[in-house]
């Protein structure tokens, strides 16, 4: 069975690469460009096995979000990693303050570097 993978982020031009690739690896993609409507998204019966959402996005940034995931029981355990266009210091950064699994750079997203991330998940 495909993992599912739901991807937050605020450009539609991002959003459908991602979702090319990522079908193309044979993962299952849900798309938002909101953390608000992922929000939703994780707290339905539907829950995905990973997320990859934007640092830097309007309303709930995705560190906030991270951090909504992690503090929920119910959601503690699904994989966050963070994609940015910040610089390695600065994201690791983020990472250890909201506790996220993992980052990918936005500007080298590839199907083979997405699927290796998720597959350790």
């Amino acid at each position: 069975m495909a993992k599912k993978v739901l991807v937050i982020d605020d450009s539609e031009v991002a959003l459908q690469v991602i979702k090319d690739d990522l079908e193309d690896g044979g993962f299952d993609v849900s798309l938002t460009n909101s953390c608000r409507e992922a929000e939703n998204i994780i707290n339905s019966d539907d829950r995905p096995d990973v997320i990859l959402v934007d640092v830097m996005m309007p309303g709930m940034d995705g560190g906030s979000f991270c951090k909504l995931v992690k503090s929920r029981p119910e959601t503690k355990d699904i994989p966050v990693v963070l994609v940015s266009m910040k610089e390695e210091n600065e994201i690791k950064v983020i990472i250890e303050q909201v506790g996220a699994d993992g980052y990918l750079w936005k500007g080298g997203i590839s199907a083979m570097a997405l699927a290796k991330i998720i597959e350790k998940f």
